[in-house]
């Protein structure tokens, strides 16, 4: 388990330093390793083994970050696991990486409760085959608070789930909760 989470912090350490275009590479690379430890996806099992490592990869992460902007690379995002909060600085951007789906639907939700800032969001999902694929794509309007966009994904059992979302703009903020079930 240290060497997969020593491997993920030097693999973001050096994909994190590169300018990209709003997309779900840096997700499908930590989907790609995911699949690499824990195999084929086998609807038999359990989440059990999959909720374990991801809390014990988070804790390890937001020891060093302490879950703030300074956290590299993608987080992980709990299917059922209640709303994760943060807050997305100027043309900069966070990802999130679920485990593999056990249900066909899953509704991902992310509320804008504060800030100004233009905000695009790509959702992507990748099989075990390592295919990455576009589902949705949406932009937040700058200013608008309050704003709750739910976006139903269907097909995706036994897909990892990969959320892209980047600040457009240069000065300002944007607030959010994001959640999936």
């Amino acid at each position: 388990m240290k060497n997969l989470i020593l491997f993920t912090l030097v693999v973001f350490l050096f994909s994190s330093t590169q300018l990209q275009a709003q997309n779900c590479n840096q997700g499908a690379k930590l989907a790609k390793a995911t699949w690499a430890k824990w195999g084929p996806w086998k609807p038999n099992i359990t989440l059990n083994p999959w909720k374990t490592a991801t809390r014990s990869l988070k804790r390890g992460w937001n020891a060093i970050a302490s879950n703030g902007s300074a956290t590299i690379g993608p987080r992980y995002l709990e299917l059922d696991g209640g709303y994760e909060t943060g807050s997305i600085a100027g043309q900069t951007k966070r990802t999130f990486v679920t485990a593999p789906s056990f249900n066909n639907v899953v509704n991902l939700t992310i509320n804008k409760h504060d800030g100004r800032a233009r905000t695009a969001v790509v959702i992507c999902v990748q099989g075990r085959n390592g295919v990455t694929t576009e589902k949705k794509s949406y932009i937040f309007p700058k200013e608008n608070n309050g704003i709750d966009k739910t976006f139903r994904l269907t097909g995706v059992k036994g897909k990892i789930i990969i959320v892209a979302v980047k600040n457009l703009s240069v000065a300002n903020k944007f607030k959010y909760r994001i959640k999936a079930e």
